[in-house]
């Protein structure tokens, strides 16, 4: 439905990130009569809900909300939504993301993986001198709003995002995949379900970029372009020839350098001159939640890495440090399995405290390698405990393996209550804050 002019929308899901915000806006601008479905009240959303008054845009609640689904001519959901919560009859169904492909006419690269997609994104805008939006970013919608049909962008987009937009298949000059693992299970109904909704958007791409693990999943998709390698400490061509080195990257761990391989092939398929990939890289800087080094105080430093929500990118977190380090594990239960994480823990040998719904999962899985993690009420006190148990020089990593909803809002949140945690434990001792990344 490309024409909205008298329909009316519902919009399923006003979101955390502002993308309901975002497809409302775009659907009322656009001659909708626009009406929200949410399941808490429009007063908790701030701003944004105050907007949604101000627009006399009507808010349902709840289940009994639902009864909105037959009066409306189109539903744009939330991706966050499972293909489960849908009832088996309603009306035509669409999402935020779908609304801005529609509209937009630049060229643009897709960004996916269980993880790495962020910061790859934000490496490959970087190097293209291109806006980044989708997912973790600004809604794609604001970017539309701001920069015109006609910009370029580089699209981080979810396994949730692409399912919603697999009907339509939106073309990329590039896709991008960076990682997969198990993950989402609480959404997807099984790991298949969720490696499908990952793979398909190599097929709507004119070339990918594709890490090399995911070889032999990817089997069916668009030509890959050249490959970026790792190769004495700088990226090279496989003809040999080298772009730039890797302390030109100023980001840490060799999950990052994995990251600009990927990004480096993007940009030089797009037309960056190989000779100022050295430069660019220079200005990449890290997002903040992905080991973020937030204080320092004598001898430990505090590192915030909320966004590994994954037991794969906590073992990257953990070994992108060195010296002694105790690791906060722990959060909402995602389906994962914690055996190969404990194994990496134990090799790291690494000190633990475990926090959230899964702390008895992962106790166990730790104590098969003979690691004894100190358990943790709250984040508050994890960051006491794991300070108290370390030696000088040590990192306190909060790198949790999981979600962060059984205890907070969403990941920022939970680095946000780690960071002033350390700060706050450690003010005594002198500590000094940062405002971003550092390398180990």
């Amino acid at each position: 439905m490309t024409d909205l002019t008298g329909r009316s929308v519902l919009v399923w899901g006003f979101g955390r990130h502002g993308g309901g915000l975002a497809a409302a806006r775009h659907c009322a601008a656009h001659g909708a009569r626009v009406s929200i479905l949410e399941q808490r009240p429009r007063e908790d959303f701030g701003a944004a809900g105050a907007e949604a008054a101000a627009q006399g845009w009507e808010w349902h609640i709840g289940d009994a909300g639902h009864a909105a689904f037959g009066r409306c001519d189109l539903v744009v959901a939330s991706p966050a939504i499972p293909p489960r919560a849908w009832p088996l009859k309603h009306p035509p169904r669409s999402c935020p993301e779908a609304l801005f492909f529609a509209a937009h006419q630049g060229p643009r690269i897709a960004v996916t993986g269980t993880k790495g997609k962020s910061t790859t994104a934000t490496i490959i805008a970087t190097l293209l001198g291109w806006p980044v939006g989708g997912n973790s970013h600004e809604p794609l919608l604001d970017t539309l709003a701001r920069d015109g049909v006609q910009s370029p962008l580089v699209c981080e987009l979810s396994s949730f995002q692409l399912w919603y937009l697999a009907e339509m298949r939106p073309r990329f000059q590039v896709a991008v995949f960076t990682s997969f693992a198990r993950d989402h299970l609480d959404w997807h109904p099984d790991i298949e379900h969720y490696r499908a909704a990952k793979l398909a958007v190599l097929s709507w791409a004119d070339s990918c970029a594709i890490a090399p693990e995911m070889e032999q999943i990817a089997l069916r998709c668009a030509p890959r372009l050249g490959k970026i390698v790792l190769v004495g400490g700088e990226f090279r061509a496989l003809d040999g020839s080298v772009i730039a080195r890797r302390t030109d990257l100023p980001l840490p761990g060799d999950h990052n350098a994995r990251n600009a391989c990927l990004a480096i092939s993007a940009a030089l398929k797009i037309g960056v001159p190989a000779a100022e990939i050295a430069e660019r890289l220079r200005a990449v800087r890290g997002l903040p939640h992905r080991l973020e080094t937030v204080h320092q105080a004598g001898d430990w430093r505090y590192v915030n890495d909320s966004i590994a929500t994954t037991p794969e990118s906590a073992i990257a977190g953990m070994n992108a440090l060195t010296g002694p380090l105790c690791v906060i594990l722990g959060g909402s239960d995602k389906g994962a399995e914690f055996i190969e994480l404990a194994a990496a823990a134990a090799r790291r040998g690494a000190l633990a405290v475990v926090i959230g719904q899964t702390a008895p999962r992962i106790s166990s899985a730790l104590s098969l390698y003979g690691l004894r993690p100190k358990p943790a009420a709250t984040i508050e006190e994890a960051v006491s405990l794991a300070r108290a148990q370390l030696p000088a020089g040590g990192t306190i990593l909060l790198s949790p393996a999981c979600a962060s909803f059984d205890m907070f809002r969403g990941f920022e949140d939970r680095g946000e209550r780690f960071t002033r945690a350390a700060r706050a434990i450690t003010d005594d001792a002198g500590g000094t804050p940062f405002a971003g990344n550092h390398p180990p």
